[in-house]
C-alpha cells in the first residue's frame, strides 16, 4: 500500500523537491545516446515507487477540438489528430515519494518539417521556444522505438511499484503516449481509450482537476516556482509539472493513499494546455479557432518538401488512405502528387 502523507510531510515533500530541483539538469536524449539515457531512467525508477510527470510537444492539429461538447465528440477529434500527427518531444521528470528529484529527460523524436504534417504556426511557436527542427530530423529518436522500450519496462502496467503518471491538461499527452506504447491507432471510442490507459498507466493524476484556472507558468509563478529550462519544451514543462504537483500535495493528504485515480469529466475538458505569451487562451490551443484556419491556420495549406505549400486535399478524400500509413513506418507510402505527404 502506498503510504499516506500527513500535512506536515506534504510540506516537507514540496520543500525537499524545490531545494533539490535547482540542481536537476534536463538530459537531452537523441538517437545516439538513447540507450544510455533510457537505462539511466530505468535505474532512477528501480528503487521504489515514483512520481512521473510528463509532457508531449506535438505539431498542432489537423482538426480543431470543439470548445464545448460531449466527451465522445472530443475524443474523436483527439483520435484523428493523434493518429495522423507525429509527436516531437516527450519530457519526463521523476521524483520519489519523499520528494527527491531523480532526474529529468527530454526525448527528442524524429520529425521532419519538410515531410511530416504540421501547422505552420505551431512549428514557428516551438522553434521560437528553442526546438531545433534540423537536429530532430538528423538525430531524432523514432517514436516507435521509444514506445517499444517504454512498453517493455516497469514504468507501465499494474504492479506494486507502478508509478504515478502526472500531467497538466494531459488529454493529448496521454493520447500520444498511448499511441507510442501500442504502435497502433487509438481505440475507436473513449471507453476503449480509458481501458487502455488503465492497463498501461493505472495510477494517473491530472493537475487540472485541482487547478482549473490559469496556465502552467502562471500557476507556477503564483506558487513561487521558478522554471528551469525553456518554456514549451517537454523536459522543462515536465519538471515544472512535477514541482507543481508537490505543491498541490500539501493540501491533498489523501492523494498517494489511493491505488488508482479516476478519470474525471474535468480531465476530459483539458486539451494540450499550450499558452501564448504566458496567457492561457480560451480556445483549446494557441492557434485561431475558426474552421477555415484549422488546417495550417494561415492559408489552409499543408507543407511538404522544400517548404512548398500545397492546397489541403478535402478531409473526406484522404481520410481513408491515411489509415495504412501510420507514423511508425519509415517512409511515406502514398505519392505526394495525389495526397498530402503523411506521417511515417
Amino acid at each position: 500500500m502506498t503510504p499516506t502523507p500527513s500535512i506536515g510531510l506534504g510540506r516537507c515533500l514540496a520543500a525537499s523537491l524545490l531545494a533539490s530541483a535547482a540542481d536537476c539538469d534536463v538530459h537531452d536524449v537523441w538517437a545516439w545516446n538513447f540507450d544510455v539515457e533510457f537505462a539511466s531512467l530505468l535505474v532512477a525508477c528501480s528503487a521504489s515507487s515514483v512520481i512521473l510527470a510528463f509532457d508531449v510537444e506535438f505539431p498542432g492539429f489537423i482538426r480543431q477540438e470543439p470548445r464545448t461538447g460531449p466527451r465522445a465528440v472530443r475524443y474523436q477529434v483527439l483520435r484523428e489528430n493523434v493518429d495522423t500527427l507525429r509527436p516531437i518531444q516527450l519530457g519526463v521528470a521523476i521524483a520519489n515519494l519523499d520528494g527527491k528529484p531523480l532526474g529529468v529527460w527530454s526525448f527528442n523524436l524524429h520529425f521532419d518539417e519538410c515531410v511530416d504534417l504540421h501547422s505552420a504556426k505551431s512549428i514557428a511557436f516551438l522553434r521560437q521556444a528553442g526546438v531545433d527542427f534540423p537536429r530532430h530530423k538528423a538525430e531524432g529518436i523514432e517514436a516507435s522505438v521509444l514506445g517499444e522500450r517504454l512498453a517493455a519496462s516497469d514504468l507501465v502496467g499494474w504492479h506494486a511499484r507502478a508509478p504515478w503518471w502526472v500531467t497538466f491538461a494531459g488529454f493529448y499527452d496521454f493520447g500520444y503516449l498511448l499511441r507510442m506504447l501500442t504502435r497502433e491507432k487509438l481505440p475507436q471510442n473513449s471507453g476503449g481509450f480509458d481501458n487502455s490507459l488503465a492497463h498501461f498507466c493505472p495510477r494517473r493524476y491530472e493537475l487540472r482537476d485541482e487547478l482549473p484556472h490559469g496556465s502552467l507558468d502562471s500557476l507556477a509563478s503564483k506558487h513561487g516556482l521558478q522554471r528551469r529550462g525553456l518554456a514549451h519544451t517537454a523536459g522543462s514543462d515536465a519538471l515544472l509539472t512535477l514541482e507543481l504537483f508537490f505543491i498541490v500535495l500539501t493540501t491533498r493528504v489523501d492523494l498517494l493513499s489511493q491505488s488508482h485515480t479516476e478519470v474525471t469529466s474535468s480531465w476530459w475538458g483539458s486539451t494540450c494546455g499550450m499558452e501564448a505569451n504566458g496567457t492561457l487562451l480560451q480556445t483549446p490551443s494557441i492557434w485561431p479557432s475558426s474552421s477555415e484556419e484549422s488546417w495550417d491556420m494561415q492559408s489552409n495549406m499543408w507543407y511538404q518538401s522544400h517548404g512548398q505549400a500545397i492546397a489541403a486535399t478535402p478531409w473526406s478524400n484522404w481520410e481513408v488512405e491515411r489509415w495504412d500509413n501510420s507514423w511508425e513506418f519509415q517512409t511515406p507510402v502514398l505519392a505526394a502528387s495525389t495526397v498530402p505527404l503523411l506521417p511515417r
